[in-house]
């Protein structure tokens, strides 16, 4: 292919790409970037010394973080390179597990593929909101200052924009390899997992639903799930048994205040040590929301990867090695 061919194919790529995320979205990412992680430094939570310490790093030198998808020509390239670095980052993880056992370390590698979930309705009328300049607040119980608190946002779909996110995620996730697939309850997670990991079907993969990997809890109705009876009727194929309740206690017992990021943290550390670890599969996929992978990022895990840390814009998928040791 000469070179004139090749620039047009990647102008091409790039522009239909990146038409999956609006200038508003991206500029929001950016700010929450900013002001989260204040939020998170003026609380003492970026360097946090826990019993167990989790360490996360990319596995992948080739990739774009916040478009995986532009870098490459075709679909083929896009399956094949994500499978040379999860093979790479395998390697690796076979031989830290031989180093472990002969030093007799606790310490315990494994392959995580996060995913934020494309575009639903809530983000896309706080984007409305955005674009006209109206602000919102976040902890406010007011409807007319924070749509989200609105009784119609419950457990709210992708948009039509979502959806195309996550289908165009589809050939990027077609080429790993996860033993096993977990999701937050929230339809918004399972919609974007059926359509970015199809490739990867229950007949296969074990797919498992857990409240661990939930968006922040409390006064956000868009944060609240439905009854998981009434998920089941339509999602028979995943697992949902580690899930307690069938109404959303853990989302009602916040009444009208927010989950704190403190108490977040915390739900995220539990999830990771005691859940994630302790799975036997050693290369997983995690698919769940941006402010809580933005905590998870940067006040669970230690990174040091500045890309790593940032907001995740929708349907975004981040490949991390994650190792959990126990502090000495």
């Amino acid at each position: 292919m000469n070179k004139s061919s090749t620039t047009t194919n990647e102008q091409s790529t790039s522009t239909s790409t990146s038409s999956l995320w609006t200038d508003v979205a991206i500029n929001a990412a950016k700010q929450f970037t900013i002001t989260q992680r204040q939020k998170l430094h003026d609380l003492g939570l970026l360097n946090v010394q826990r019993p167990i310490k989790i360490i996360g790093e990319s596995i992948s030198n080739t990739c774009d973080i916040g478009d995986c998808v532009v870098r490459y020509q075709d679909d083929d390239d896009i399956a094949a390179t994500a499978t040379t670095d999860i093979n790479n980052a395998k390697q690796q993880q076979q031989d830290d597990h031989a180093q472990n056992i002969n030093n007799d370390s606790s310490e315990t590698t494994k392959i995580i593929h996060f995913q934020r979930h494309g575009q639903g309705y809530h983000n896309l009328i706080c984007d409305m909101y955005r674009e006209f300049s109206i602000p919102i607040d976040f902890d406010s119980p007011d409807p007319t200052k924070n749509p989200v608190v609105r009784p119609e946002f419950l457990d709210p779909p992708l948009t039509a924009l979502g959806i195309e996110q996550c289908s165009a995620q589809r050939t990027l996730c077609r080429g790993l390899s996860p033993e096993l697939v977990i999701v937050s309850p929230m339809l918004r997670c399972i919609q974007t997992a059926k359509l970015s990991f199809r490739d990867h079907d229950v007949d296969t993969v074990p797919w498992v639903s857990h409240e661990g990997c939930r968006e922040e809890l409390g006064l956000l109705v868009g944060n609240k799930r439905r009854r998981i009876e009434d998920i089941q009727v339509d999602y028979p194929d995943i697992d949902f048994s580690a899930i307690q309740h069938n109404e959303d206690e853990l989302w009602d017992r916040y009444g009208d205040r927010r989950e704190t990021l403190v108490e977040k943290s915390e739900r995220i550390y539990e999830f990771l040590t005691e859940y994630v670890r302790n799975r036997p599969e050693k290369e997983i996929a995690i698919v769940c929301h941006s402010a809580y992978l933005f905590t998870l990022l940067n006040a669970v895990m230690d990174i040091e990867e500045e890309e790593l840390r940032s907001w995740f814009l929708t349907s975004e998928v981040r490949s991390l090695k994650v190792k959990f040791s126990d502090s000495q």
